[in-house]
């Protein structure tokens, strides 16, 4: 099995606000990330994170990103292990600064990056690239690029999904807040 998930993360904003923005509240019940559909945690690098156990989560649509980092900076990953797509993105009042995806779908060395890339970028595509050769290129049966985005994202936000330098169950569980709307919420399909 492997991880299908996507996250946001921000800084200079109360986590209460971005929990509201989203339509979640706090349980109090904790968990390990990925085991529920929403979860987060104040992570030591001082960022704020909520985790949807679904890669390319609605709430990681730019529309939503935009909306959501109108006054703060965001930091937005995903993951689908099952195929090796991985992205990464930061937005800044609104706007978004910069994104890298890999798609092993398309090729294992494939990267797609657009704006202005933070400085660590060229230093994690080097390293990644000169692992994929020593793997066997092409041909290889890993696949290092598919770290490039998460890797990007974990020098600024201080997470990756699949390192396990924060404690187990750390993590608190969100559940969706009931709405006093007469109009259907986003999360009921019926």
């Amino acid at each position: 099995m492997g991880y299908s998930i996507s996250w946001v993360a921000v800084k200079e904003k109360a986590p209460e606000a971005l929990l509201q923005e989203l339509g979640l509240a706090r349980s109090g019940v904790m968990a390990d990330y990925g085991e529920t559909p929403f979860s987060g945690r104040l992570l030591p690098s001082g960022w704020f994170l909520v985790v949807f156990n679904r890669c390319e989560h609605k709430f990681t649509a730019p529309k939503w990103l935009a909306l959501l980092s109108g006054n703060c900076d965001l930091v937005a990953g995903s993951a689908e292990e099952h195929v090796m797509v991985s992205a990464s993105e930061f937005w800044r009042k609104g706007r978004k600064i910069w994104r890298i995806e890999h798609d092993a779908q398309e090729s294992i060395d494939h990267l797609s990056t657009s704006g202005a890339l933070p400085d660590s970028y060229a230093a994690i595509q080097k390293q990644c690239a000169q692992e994929q050769e020593q793997a066997g290129g092409k041909n290889a049966e890993v696949d290092h690029f598919f770290d490039i985005p998460l890797l990007t994202a974990k020098i600024m936000v201080g997470f990756k999904h699949d390192d396990n330098e924060l404690e187990d169950n750390s993590f608190e569980v969100f559940k969706v807040q009931a709405s006093s709307s007469p109009t259907k919420p986003w999360w009921k399909l019926w």
